[in-house]
């Protein structure tokens, strides 16, 4: 089963680079890491209308979805919780339209 990992941090002011490059470099471990069974992608966003917000989302394929979060993401909630506040969810795949192609699942 496909599900989302979406982790949103808001950053305290003055600490927007800092938690940037934190992000970049923990997704980068991630995605490194053997602990990541049914991790198929780590990737950070930022919002583009202010500075200090970012995501983090972590998609998975595992034949259930952790409803309260892998061990990863709630990982990660907790160590970005010196920098802002931080938002952890998990949402699962419904539907899909991939180059005008529905999937339902």
């Amino acid at each position: 089963m496909k599900w989302l990992e979406t982790i949103k941090v808001q950053a305290a002011s003055g600490k927007e680079s800092r938690v940037e490059n934190e992000l970049t470099a923990l997704v980068r471990d991630v995605r490194k890491s053997p602990e990541c069974p049914g991790l198929l992608e780590a990737v950070v966003y930022r919002i583009a209308s202010f500075p200090g917000y970012f995501a983090i989302r972590l998609f998975w394929d595992t034949e259930y979805p952790q409803i309260r979060g892998s061990v990863v993401g709630l990982s990660l909630t907790g160590n970005l919780k010196a920098f802002g506040l931080v938002d952890h969810s998990v949402w699962i795949e419904m539907t899909k339209i991939q180059r005008g192609r529905e999937n339902g699942q």
